[in-house]
């Protein structure tokens, strides 16, 4: 393991480290389905630049933050909180968090706090993520289920690139069935499309509650829901990013049966395909659940 993040660099073969016997319980947890509604974050930010009376002043007295001596003597902050700030901008804006990753889709988290400081008579600059991350491990670190804030080159901006779930991809059969259900259940690993599918199955029991006893009939259901589903679709090849973000699914269907044995319940299956290609296909998100019919 890693005393710092500063020793992240030092990692040579990250997938063989965590197949390593002292991490059996870590490889245990990724196979657990609950883990996809997790998300693990790693490395630091730059909370705020040292006190000092005159580049970062306190109003109400006089401090100089000694901060020389070590390098965790600044104000480093665990990266969850920047996450969360990508999660409310999209929920604010568009009542979904899928919109969190890439500098262009809601991924960025601009003006970090920034430290100069005089080294050998020249100034130099901490950077504000605490260890730079390359393109190469950005990707390593997310196929092993970690989510990491990467700095932008030659800015005090960084961003989220990916956001998977510590939940393993499962292989499948060699086949185009099998290819196409490996990548709908890789891209249901990762936490964009986990919150789309989530809010909708959150909703889903609202709807439950709230007409609890006016649905009598498994078509009334049926079709109750999927009319409500419709203002989240936007049948269109390739939708304006505003149209795209508040209505994210080019199909969705809701399906409700009768589940065997169960008389009290009906069994619903909702299945969207949201406008996101990956590798260039199409994918589809699918999520089954139960409703009460009392």
């Amino acid at each position: 393991g890693l005393d710092d993040y500063s020793e992240l660099a030092n990692i040579q073969d990250l997938q063989g480290l965590l197949e390593g016997p002292q991490y059996t319980r870590w490889r245990t947890f990724r196979e657990n389905e609950d883990s996809k509604y997790t998300g693990l974050l790693v490395t630091r930010f730059l909370a705020r630049s040292p006190y000092d009376p005159e580049e970062n002043p306190i109003k109400s007295f006089n401090y100089k933050e000694n901060v020389h001596a070590s390098h965790n003597h600044l104000l480093w902050a665990n990266s969850s909180y920047t996450f969360c700030t990508r999660l409310t901008e999209s929920f604010a804006k568009y009542r979904w968090c899928g919109n969190i990753i890439g500098p262009k889709s809601g991924g960025t988290v601009k003006d970090l706090p920034t430290y100069l400081y005089e080294n050998f008579g020249t100034i130099q600059s901490k950077i504000p993520t605490e260890v730079l991350i390359t393109d190469r491990r950005e990707y390593e670190l997310a196929e092993a289920g970690f989510i990491t804030l990467t700095l932008r080159r030659d800015s005090n901006n960084a961003a989220f690139f990916s956001a998977n779930s510590p939940l393993k991809p499962k292989l499948f059969q060699n086949t185009p069935e099998g290819k196409e259900a490996e990548t709908n259940y890789r891209l249901g690993t990762q936490l964009p499309y986990i919150f789309l599918i989530s809010r909708l199955a959150h909703y889903l029991k609202v709807l439950q509650r709230e007409e609890i006893g006016s649905w009598k009939e498994r078509s009334d259901i049926e079709n109750g829901l999927n009319e409500w589903i419709r203002q989240y679709i936007s049948d269109q090849e390739n939708p304006p990013s505003e149209v795209r973000s508040r209505r994210p699914f080019r199909a969705a269907q809701v399906k409700v049966s009768d589940i065997p044995g169960e008389p009290g319940w009906y069994k619903i299956g909702l299945s969207v395909r949201p406008h996101f290609k990956y590798m260039g296909g199409n994918f589809e998100l699918s999520l089954v659940g139960k409703l009460d019919k009392e």
